[in-house]
């Protein structure tokens, strides 16, 4: 089980009870523009993804961490979200992604939920972690740039996006890069 506290938030591990908000932020076509993937139109819909990440929690060894990122009040608001690409668990290479909710935008909570997150699992043993972002979408390379990444290159017309080839920067972060120090943040 996963708990970590930063200053104004709570990351946690999924629950049934994320059903609710999960859907409103995964139904709102601006906060799912560059996660098409991710854009939810029904309810059922919701709920798969939500028990994917509660069955990814209890799996052995652990190959993905979908993180409930919560404020002070525990009201969920967004997510974050490490999974195995290759090597080993305990020091492997890690893919990353994250949202929020947009009520929540441009007040630095994607930077303190993925920043905790990234120190946690470097904390953990991780040799790399890896994200990519559209290169449009500047606010999500922002928040990759505040928290340590460098871009490595750009993929010119790599992704389909909105009835068009879109570039998209990619992005890497290696543990000797790591600031470090929420420890402990992986309960046993």
């Amino acid at each position: 089980m996963i708990s970590l506290r930063t200053n104004r938030l709570w990351l946690r591990e999924h629950r049934l009870e994320d059903l609710k908000p999960l859907r409103a932020m995964l139904s709102d076509p601006a906060l799912t523009y560059y996660l098409p993937s991710l854009r939810h139109e029904t309810q059922e819909e919701t709920a798969r993804y939500l028990e994917g990440c509660l069955r990814d929690g209890a799996a052995y060894p652990r190959l993905r961490y979908n993180l409930a990122v919560c404020d002070v009040n525990g009201a969920l608001v967004g997510s974050v979200g490490l999974h195995l690409i290759d090597g080993d668990p305990d020091d492997g290479h890690y893919g990353l992604g994250f949202f929020i909710q947009r009520d929540r935008w441009n007040q630095g909570y994607a930077a303190e939920a993925v920043g905790a997150a990234l120190d946690c699992i470097f904390a953990r043993g991780a040799a790399r972690v890896s994200a990519s972002a559209l290169a449009e979408n500047l606010a999500s390379r922002r928040v990759l740039e505040k928290c340590g990444f460098v871009q490595e290159g750009l993929l010119r017309r790599h992704t389909w996006h909105d009835g068009a080839w879109r570039d998209c920067a990619v992005y890497g972060r290696l543990k000797d890069e790591s600031e470090g120090g929420c420890d402990p943040c992986f309960e046993k």
